[in-house]
């Protein structure tokens, strides 16, 4: 019995040590954007005026941890017209999915 007690108050500094640690920042704490493309065309995706990826028609493509805050969001057909165009504000942890639909 006293081996037992002696035992559970060594592990006790263990586990004030290790408890706030599960209280931290959440798995995923980046802002992703995953793009998918619903419409015939191939398009060019700009986040904030910087080229992100193409994304071809039919398919989805992401974007890991562009931050939260606020976003621009431009879908550019292959003749550099500006096919759709989204002011997004992401809050930590959030992703976004932006569904392009028309060209």
């Amino acid at each position: 019995m006293r081996a037992r007690r002696r035992t559970l108050f060594a592990l006790l500094p263990l586990l004030a040590l290790a408890l706030p640690a599960c209280r931290g920042e959440p798995v995923d704490s980046q802002c992703d954007l995953v793009v998918v493309n619903q419409t015939a065309c191939d398009l060019r995706t700009f986040v904030d005026g910087r080229e992100a990826f193409a994304v071809l028609s039919g398919s989805n493509r992401t974007l890991a941890d562009i931050g939260p805050g606020r976003h621009v969001l431009e879908a550019l057909d292959l003749r550099g017209s500006v096919a759709q165009r989204r002011t997004i504000e992401l809050t930590a942890s959030e992703d976004f999915y932006w569904t392009l639909d028309r060209c």
